[in-house]
């Protein structure tokens, strides 16, 4: 019996991704995380996914109640300066895929949040698609961002039509099993 599975990116949803699943704040840093700063300031819970977004919004003095990252921007290696004064917690996920792993490490690090402590996820392969499982198991009025590469960043307001719209998503990802 196989225990292990992943959700993989099919090329057919590659790009539906490639529109923001939220509000896009445009511009060239640091004016997007300046523009967004009450929002992100007033979120119940902050969700940030990458490491160029983690770095900008920790600068502007915010510390995200979860941080995803993996030390790549654009595909490229990338060391952020990132404080590590969280519970830091490691998940494997290769390029294109949301594994068992990642959706494990988001759902416990937002436990772990609910209970006042700030978590850190630093992932070994990529965390392109974390929005999508962070959405789903945040709690409602959280607020996730991500980076959208050359235009700005994206701010997702949890609400049940966003957790839906990203279960939507999951749902038509393709479901590969290790070891079969």
């Amino acid at each position: 019996m196989c225990r292990e599975f992943y959700f993989k990116l099919p090329l057919s949803l590659r790009n539906d991704l490639k529109k923001p699943l939220g509000e896009l704040v445009k511009g060239e840093l640091p004016s997007p995380y300046i523009l967004a700063k009450e929002k992100l300031r007033e979120a119940p819970y902050l969700i940030t996914v990458g490491d160029v977004v983690t770095e900008n919004v920790l600068k502007l003095g915010i510390k995200p109640s979860v941080a995803v990252y993996d030390h790549k921007t654009e595909r490229n290696e990338y060391n952020p300066e990132i404080e590590s004064n969280a519970v830091i917690l490691t998940a494997r996920n290769p390029p294109g895929t949301i594994t068992k792993a990642l959706l494990n490490a988001i759902r416990k690090s937002i436990e772990l949040a609910k209970r006042g402590m700030k978590v850190h996820i630093k992932v070994c392969g990529e965390e392109d698609l974390a929005a999508i499982p962070a959405v789903l198991y945040a709690p409602l009025d959280s607020l996730v961002i991500y980076g959208q590469p050359k235009e700005g960043i994206v701010l997702i307001k949890v609400t049940p039509d966003c957790k839906r719209r990203c279960a939507e998503i999951l749902r038509k990802m393709e479901v590969v099993h290790d070891g079969d």
